[in-house]
Order: structure tokens, then sequence, then C-alpha cells
């Protein structure tokens, strides 16, 4: 019986998103493609990701800059989340 199996090698290591359980000793053939996968993002790389986004889409409001008084508006109705927990 012949089953394929489509994933990549990261240091050695044949890595699958199919769950799949190889017996030891199983004759197997392995053919490359030479496609890459792009490496995982670190969370430090996503945040940064999503900073760049956020500064690209603030830059894109045309509207006149906000004032101290604007300021002070949202610093007196932001959404506080504190929470306590009885126990």
């Amino acid at each position: 019986m012949v089953q394929a199996y489509q994933g990549y090698f990261r240091k050695g290591r044949f890595i699958s998103q199919e769950a799949a359980e190889i017996p030891d000793n199983v004759e197997a053939y392995v053919m490359l493609t030479g496609k890459r996968f792009p490496q995982p993002k670190t969370k430090a790389q996503q945040q940064l990701e999503a900073f760049d986004k956020f500064v690209s889409a603030v830059r894109l409001i045309d509207d006149e800059p906000l004032t101290a008084d604007d300021f002070a508006e949202l610093e007196e109705t932001r959404a506080n989340f504190n929470r306590e927990v009885s126990l």
C-alpha cells in the first residue's frame, strides 16, 4: 500500500499537518519539490507588524491633529477594565 503525506522538514524532522502514525522499519520515499514554506513569525515580529499597521492607519487620517482637549476627553471616557474577584 502506498500513502502520501505532505509536509516539510525542519531540523531533520518531517512536519506534516496530517496526523499519521508511520510504523518503524517501513520503506519510504521522499520527494523534494523545492517549495519553501515561510518561517513562523515570533510574537515580537507579530506585535511589530501590528504596530506598523496601526501607525500606517493613523497616518491615513486626514483630519486635524488631536488637541490637548481631545486627549483630555479620551482620558475621561476611556474604558477601564479593572476586575475584582471575591472568594
